[in-house]
């Protein structure tokens, strides 16, 4: 028999019995994953919003661990909560949160609730954050970046960095959100629903924005790499009506070409730029082509 932690199969177990998910002493079979350093007085990040946001949630179970500040720092409370929970579940009780204590925490709130793993951490993710939430919405962009093709893929390493920053921004642009490239509880819920949506084979239609001015050959930037990736799902759907382009966010000659080819299709104005009315039918379409 073989059995799968993290989605890597253990070719070597014969005849063995799978671990237990909800056992504190196994490691790595835990979603989200142990962050590999331990969280005690002084640390501020993502994690430690994380494990607020869950102690929070356990203490219908276990009032006297007490309510947290969800605010990303490992705080005098926050330490006393964990030396509570900790006696509770007959662990160690030093107030840290080490992998043990972590894998305890999470395993029992996912116990208790449905949203489990995908639980928004508390706090807003942004340039500098680290945290294993956010190399969830890393891999999460990863997946969907295959399908919406305007969303740079990047490292799944848990830092929010510039190319993670403009992945955010491409997708809140797609969805009708602000696109300021931080993930807040809307961001954070709307790549859920839009990656559920996308695994269960259900995609989901973009309200993309027409930029406001008409973009030709020269242009660059999210908008043009908008028009690339759009009119390449066109094509493929239409059976290579026209040519596919590289999308790179720079409106040369190939896009030039792609955009003239799919006005002539669509009987648009043929100019090569991209207007209102292209724009807005280039939206249609591609909605009609996912």
């Amino acid at each position: 028999m073989e059995y799968e932690i993290n989605g890597n199969f253990n070719v070597n177990c014969v005849n063995c019995t799978p671990p237990d998910p909800t056992d504190p002493s196994v490691p790595g079979v835990v979603d989200p994953a142990y962050p590999g350093t331990a969280l005690r007085r002084g640390s501020s990040s993502t994690d430690v919003s994380l494990m607020q946001t869950y102690l929070n949630a356990l203490n219908a179970q276990y009032p006297q661990i007490g309510r947290l500040t969800v605010d990303g720092k490992y705080g005098s409370s926050t330490e006393a909560a964990v030396r509570r929970y900790q006696a509770i579940k007959g662990l160690s009780a030093d107030g840290v949160i080490g992998r043990n204590t972590w894998n305890a925490i999470v395993s029992e709130y996912n116990t208790y609730n449905p949203q489990g793993p995908d639980t928004y951490p508390g706090t807003a993710m942004r340039s500098g954050s680290r945290g294993v939430s956010i190399s969830k919405m890393q891999t999460y962009l990863n997946d969907l970046s295959r399908f919406y093709t305007a969303i740079p893929s990047q490292t799944v390493d848990g830092i929010y960095g510039s190319n993670t920053t403009t992945a955010v921004r491409l997708f809140q642009k797609q969805f009708g959100l602000s696109a300021d490239g931080v993930i807040g509880q809307n961001t954070w819920n709307a790549i859920i629903r839009v990656h559920n949506a996308l695994t269960s084979g259900s995609p989901t239609k973009v309200s993309t924005a027409y930029p406001g001015t008409v973009l030709r050959q020269g242009s660059t930037g999210d908008s043009v790499r908008f028009v690339q990736s759009y009119l390449n799902t066109i094509s493929v759907k239409e059976g290579g009506a026209f040519p596919t382009v590289v999308v790179d966010g720079k409106y040369g000659r190939a896009t030039r070409n792609q955009v003239m080819a799919f006005q002539t299709r669509y009987g648009l104005n043929i100019d090569g730029a991209v207007g209102p009315a292209t724009w807005s039918r280039m939206i249609t379409e591609y909605n009609n082509a996912i």
